[in-house]
């Protein structure tokens, strides 16, 4: 199994405006059973039994809310850690700083499983089982991937193509960009594609060595990190690389992704086929499939209306429409056909 985990918890919050923003983007909303994808996202990291720590890598501007959603947990806070980042850098550099603490701690040959806090996944029992697969060849020295197979044309995801055959994965042949529809429909027709769920599983001695062979600019910049002194408690939580030091270094690193610094270029990539359920919750469209056909939270009447999604703090009441999203939260209003929640990220922009 591996022995940490990094949760990617930066995010700007402008594909599920207006209820998410940059100050609370979505890994904060609650969607199942009062608890928020952060704390889902926690539980399930826990139920891995890790030997080592949980780290979670987020926007200093977004620290106290972090703390809140941690304390929210009934047992394991003692095993989580907050990096702080003073500011965006994407997912390499938050991985990069992470990774560089523990291996200044001495601790290079331990394995890791990175996971975004913003993601559904379903069962527990399933992904722990994927989880040891990629923990499996993550020790053989790969860069681990987790696929999803796809379950109809998505143009908002990534798409990984898979290779030969390697123990309970396969080699990654390429990845792919978002494709159109028609290009979305060869993939899956083809049968080896697969979703890139943006989950990896590495040891931090591989993610090291790859990062300096393709994206040495980052691996100069986090090969600095100190980490000799030990975590700062606030309410009870631990802080790590929040100081002065750290800042600099994040504002001389480059602005990069990991699939585009590493995995892409890497003949060390590998993916584990995911049995576990697995949603991004990318767009409302998404969280209104995961919520049912007609969804309705607020005061809200609907007279000749179907398969309408309705979230909103005031009352709403909406006539002889169907197939409609309405977000009212923030002070902010959204007004989407269902099918083109895609579009919200662009619309949101000009209110952030």
């Amino acid at each position: 199994m591996v022995d940490n985990v990094f949760i990617l918890a930066g995010g700007s919050g402008t594909r599920l405006w207006p209820a998410s923003n940059r100050s609370t983007p979505k890994q904060f909303l609650e969607v199942k059973e009062g608890k928020s994808l952060l704390v889902l996202t926690l539980e399930r990291a826990l139920a891995l039994d890790i030997t080592g720590e949980i780290y979670i890598i987020t926007l200093k501007e977004q620290l106290d809310a972090v703390i809140n959603e941690c304390r929210k947990l009934k047992t394991g806070s003692d095993k989580i850690i907050i990096l702080p980042e003073p500011e965006p850098r994407n997912t390499a550099p938050a991985i990069a700083a992470a990774a560089g603490y523990l291996r200044s701690c001495g601790r290079g040959d331990e394995k890791i499983l990175v996971m975004p806090a913003d993601h559904m996944i379903s069962s527990t029992e399933q992904f722990k089982d994927d989880v040891e697969k990629a923990a499996v060849l993550a020790a053989g020295e790969f860069l681990v991937t987790f696929g999803v197979k796809p379950l109809y044309p998505a143009t908002g995801y990534g798409y990984i193509e898979a290779g030969e055959k390697e123990g309970n994965g396969f080699r990654i042949k390429r990845f792919r960009e978002k494709p159109d529809e028609k290009t979305a429909e060869y993939f899956i027709a083809r049968g080896h594609f697969y979703w890139n769920s943006g989950m990896f599983a590495f040891s931090v001695k591989t993610f090291w060595n790859e990062l300096s062979e393709y994206a040495p600019e980052i691996e100069k910049v986090f090969r600095r990190i100190d980490g000799s002194g030990k975590p700062e408690k606030i309410r009870g939580i631990g802080i790590i690389l929040d100081e002065p030091a750290v800042r600099e270094l994040y504002r001389s690193s480059p602005k990069v992704s990991i699939d585009y610094a590493v995995m892409e270029k890497s003949s060390h990539s590998a993916v584990i086929p995911a049995d576990f359920t697995w949603n991004d919750i990318g767009s409302w469209d998404e969280m209104a499939e995961l919520h049912g056909s007609s969804y309705k939270e607020g005061s809200v009447s609907v007279v000749e209306g179907e398969n309408n999604f309705v979230l909103s703090d005031i009352p709403v009441a909406i006539c002889g429409v169907d197939d409609l999203i309405v977000v009212q939260k923030n002070g902010a209003l959204l007004i989407c056909k269902k099918g083109k929640g895609q579009l919200v990220k662009d619309a949101s922009m000009p209110f952030m």
